[in-house]
């Protein structure tokens, strides 16, 4: 009797299996475990410096403990999830740069390579070295600015207005400009703000009054000054660089050729200019030494931006920190470059700040504010950045 076919497969299953299994059990298994492996001791965070806290994007934070390799690459350390750059590294020691990300509850967490279970520590802060400053948005478009004695900072914009920033960021109407913006502007001796426009005008602002002609220069001045004795220096396209005196009268205190001058600040008893030399198309650093109220000594070539920076980047405004530090605002992805009083120079905040600084004013302790402009009307911003040090002494303020 012939037997269903379904229970005939059954029968050769059932009778086959047991070869198959034999079969199977001759090859050779394998195991991710390796019971002869020993992984590193898990590393331990006991605390970390500066306790406080640290500026996000700058911040250079150490954590002390245990189980930590002397081999920097075999560390990692994250901010809530984000790497931080590794500086050095000892068996109970690791510096980083903190990342720049911002918060009060900040997770902190290390691994090192071979050890199994991370190192935590929680919460730690990162706060901002640089922030918006003055409640400014896509249609304010601002161009000079300014800082008096008491931190106040003024901002011109388009459209004949100048507006204060107090110093707990509060924004409010100041005063109404004879020209249509400023494109250089300075806080005077008697609390006035002195400023001009690219034309052969300087204007003054007295404390709560009306704007009015201060000087009639020589020729075109795009930014200005304040010097000893009262003068005020300022240059432009007019190929000069022109003293103002406290009445009002003007004068050529220096042939620039055919440099058209962006930006001038004195520091030091110099005269420091930033420009553009039309005849090699290049941007530069001069200065000339205040040999009297009167004379200034012949120009000397300070720093030679192009050749060093590059010819992408347009020099646009410069001032000086107490330690001789000269800050250069540019157009560059790295907005600003600091040189040092040796000539060496690098980018300051990298990643931190974003073009273009269109223009900078020190504030009376460690905040630079700047005039942050850009294509993009959501990106125009005035900017307060902790430079953690002093601003040169500046004789506009007293």
């Amino acid at each position: 009797m012939m037997l269903p076919l379904k229970r005939f497969w059954a029968m050769v299953i059932v009778l086959t299996a047991p070869a198959w299994l034999l079969t199977c059990g001759k090859e050779p298994t394998s195991s991710i475990w390796n019971p002869q492996w020993q992984g590193r001791p898990d590393p331990v965070i006991s605390r970390v410096e500066p306790a406080e806290g640290a500026f996000a994007g700058i911040g250079l934070v150490t954590l002390y403990g245990e189980n930590f390799s002397s081999d920097a690459a075999e560390n990692h350390v994250y901010f809530d999830g984000v790497s931080a750059e590794i500086l050095s590294a000892s068996t109970t020691s690791v510096q980083v740069k903190a990342p720049n990300i911002t918060g009060d509850s900040v997770r902190i967490k290390l691994r090192v390579d071979g050890a199994i279970l991370f190192a935590e520590w929680y919460p730690y802060r990162l706060e901002p070295a640089a922030i918006e400053w003055g409640d400014f948005d896509q249609f304010d478009d601002a161009y000079a600015i300014a800082c008096d004695k008491d931190e106040n900072v003024y901002v011109s914009l388009k459209g004949k207005k100048i507006v204060r920033v107090t110093p707990d960021g509060e924004r409010q109407e100041y005063a109404t400009s004879l020209a249509d913006k400023a494109s250089g502007m300075k806080i005077g001796p008697d609390g006035s703000i002195y400023y001009v426009n690219i034309l052969p005008f300087m204007f003054r602002i007295p404390p709560q009054g009306n704007d009015g002609l201060f000087a009639r220069l020589p020729g075109g001045a795009f930014d200005l000054d304040f010097g000893p004795n009262g003068n005020i220096y300022c240059g432009g396209s007019g190929k000069a660089l022109y003293r103002v005196k406290t009445d009002g009268s003007s004068e050529v205190a220096a042939d620039y050729g055919n440099v058209t001058i962006r930006t001038v600040r004195v520091f030091n008893g110099y005269v420091y200019v930033g420009g553009k030399d039309g005849d090699t198309g290049q941007h530069n650093v001069w200065r000339n030494q205040i040999l009297s109220a009167t004379e200034l000594g012949p120009k000397e070539l300070y720093f030679e931006w192009s050749n060093k920076i590059g010819a992408h980047a347009d020099l646009l405004s410069l001032t000086f920190a107490e330690d001789g530090d000269m800050y250069v605002g540019t157009n560059a992805p790295e907005a600003i470059f600091v040189v040092h009083p040796d000539g060496s120079f690098e980018p300051l905040y990298p990643g931190v700040i974003e073009p273009e600084t269109y223009a900078m004013t020190w504030g009376n302790g460690p905040y630079l504010y700047v005039n942050r402009r850009s294509v993009d009307p959501k990106k125009k911003k005035i900017i307060r950045i902790n430079m953690l040090k002093n601003g040169a002494p500046y004789f506009g303020r007293k």
